[in-house]
C-alpha cells in the first residue's frame, strides 16, 4: 500500500507541474496583440507621415515601415512590457539610411524616437481601428 501511495503522490506532482506549465504558457501572438496592426506615425519637426505595420508569421513578429518614398523591413524587433525597439535600413533617394527606433505603447497610442544616420526625431502614433 505504501508503494502505491508514493506512486500516486509522485504522479500527482508530475501532472500538476505539467498542467501549470501549460497554464503559464502564453501563445506568442497574444504577447504581441497590443502591437499587431497598422500604426499611423507622425514624425515631429518635419511632420512626415508614415506607417508601422506589425503582423505575425507563424510564431514570429514581423514589422515594416512604409512611407511615401519607400520603406523597409524591421529587424531585431523587441516588444516587452509595452516597450518596442527595432532597427532597419531604408533607401532615401538612393542613399541607404540606418534607423534605430524605441517606443512605448499605451493602448492605441505610441510615442518614441528614431535615431538615424541623418539625426534624431521624436514621433507619435495611433493604432488604426480594425474594420
Amino acid at each position: 500500500m505504501r508503494k502505491n501511495g508514493m506512486f500516486v503522490i509522485l504522479l500527482s506532482l508530475i501532472l500538476l507541474a505539467g498542467f501549470s506549465g501549460i497554464m503559464d504558457a502564453t501563445p506568442q501572438s497574444s504577447k504581441y496583440d497590443a502591437l499587431i496592426g497598422t500604426w499611423d506615425i507622425e514624425l515631429d519637426g518635419p511632420g512626415m507621415i508614415l506607417e508601422f505595420v506589425f503582423t505575425m508569421e507563424e510564431d514570429t513578429l514581423v514589422g515594416e515601415m512604409v512611407f511615401e518614398m519607400g520603406g523597409g523591413v524591421m529587424e531585431n524587433i523587441v516588444f516587452e512590457d509595452n516597450k518596442l525597439s527595432f532597427s532597419l535600413t531604408i533607401d532615401v533617394g538612393g542613399q541607404m539610411v540606418g534607423v534605430n527606433a524605441s517606443a512605448t505603447v499605451e493602448g492605441d497610442t505610441m510615442t518614441g524616437y528614431m535615431d538615424t544616420d541623418m539625426g534624431s526625431t521624436d514621433f507619435t502614433g495611433t493604432k488604426r481601428k480594425e474594420q
